[in-house]
């Protein structure tokens, strides 16, 4: 599934040691669920939890997360929601250097089907849109919003700063 695939590339381009090492880096796949909607389309979606298991990880585990949470912006931003879990986790804390770190993601992944001539089926995993609107204000690449500093009314009385009238 393309999520998996680029989740893992995320993590490995952040964690320099499961670059050198990427057997460091095990994903499998749980409670995963499949479903398909009764339209003129055979296409489908699935639901899962990836799991994500970095072993005897000696980076922060704040830097795993902030590349997690730049990945959940393109490939499953309702996760960064207020109120929603972006994700779960368990460290199991092996010595002073080192942990075993498990990251828990709740998924989706839509797959078009479209009909071959030759009665074979062409499958593809969707890659998540390109958001409407950049809330981020810069974060994974974006160029930064500029912050908000005045506002003036059409007879050019500056309302904000409230100090400018002053």
């Amino acid at each position: 599934m393309l999520k998996i695939d680029t989740l893992r590339a995320a993590i490995s381009d952040a964690v320099p040691e499961i670059k050198a090492e990427p057997s460091r880096l095990a994903m499998w796949v749980e409670h995963g669920s499949a479903q398909m909607r009764q339209t003129g389309t055979l296409a489908f979606g699935y639901k899962f939890r990836l799991n994500a298991l970095l072993q005897e990880l000696v980076t922060d585990v704040s830097v795993v997360s902030l590349a997690i949470f730049i990945w959940l912006q393109v490939n499953q931003p309702e996760l960064l929601a207020p109120g929603a879990d972006g994700f779960a986790f368990d460290v199991d804390i092996l010595d002073n250097a080192s942990a075993d770190v498990l990251f828990q993601l709740d998924l989706t992944q839509d797959v078009t089907v479209a009909p071959q001539p030759d009665g074979t089926f062409a499958l593809r995993d969707l890659p998540e849109p390109d958001p409407l609107f950049d809330d981020f204000l810069g974060a994974g690449g974006a160029t930064p919003v500029p912050l908000l500093t005045q506002i003036s009314v059409s007879n050019g009385a500056i309302v904000l700063p409230d100090d400018a009238a002053r």
